[in-house]
């Protein structure tokens, strides 16, 4: 076994991906446009239970007030500590809607990324479809990637067409040798040779692209 071949890994083995921070937003669009979503809904639901939590505390605040004007010399003190109060559920509210919004947004992208993945990997096989690009396999999908069954099946119809046009060079090759073994062929049947080797030729390349 040369250097080359040595270096080939297994094609039965799925090969082993390492996941980087930028290798996260494969589409962009996609991947954004339903974390954002993700956040609105989140940052709204915060804001409602926050402005409750918050009109709660006051409302508590407003009858502990009222009820401590009855002694007018602690009346500041309260009304000092009320406030000081609010202020800590605010800023606690604040806080927890920022941490909320960081985390819904990590895990809306790193929840996306496992769906955009796969959608990357057929819209480039589709590309090589479409340009007669035929050589290469489809990749496995990495662990824990979503569509698992869309995408087996998606390779399974990748493999039949390639095992299609590996069928029919077989079918070609065996009419061309026919063809030029026959002897005198007349100019419409040599054309139709020539258009069978072009389109053998054509076969072959995508095969082999």
């Amino acid at each position: 076994m040369t250097t080359s071949e040595a270096a080939v890994p297994n094609s039965t083995q799925p090969p082993q991906y390492k996941r980087k921070l930028r290798n996260y937003l494969i589409d962009v669009g996609l991947q954004i446009r339903y974390t954002s979503f993700i956040i609105l809904v989140a940052v709204f639901l915060t804001g409602v239970l926050g402005y409750k939590i918050l009109e709660a505390t006051q409302d508590t605040s407003k009858v502990i007030w009222m009820t401590g004007l009855v002694d007018p010399a602690s009346a500041g003190e309260l009304q000092d500590q009320f406030k000081s109060n609010d202020r800590v559920v605010l800023f606690g509210i604040v806080g927890f809607g920022m941490v909320l919004v960081l985390s819904v947004a990590g895990a809306g992208i790193w929840i996306t990324h496992k769906v955009a993945g796969p959608l990357f990997n057929i819209a480039k096989i589709c590309g090589r479809i479409r340009d007669g690009e035929l050589s290469a396999p489809m990749r496995q999908l990495r662990k824990g990637d979503e569509l698992q069954a869309f995408y087996s099946s998606f390779q399974e119809m990748y493999e039949a067409i390639r095992g299609r046009m590996a069928d029919d060079m077989r079918v070609l090759n065996g009419a061309i040798a026919a063809l030029e073994a026959a002897p005198d062929l007349s100019p419409p049947v040599q054309q139709s040779l020539d258009e069978m080797r072009a389109l053998r030729d054509r076969k072959d390349q995508s095969l082999r692209q």
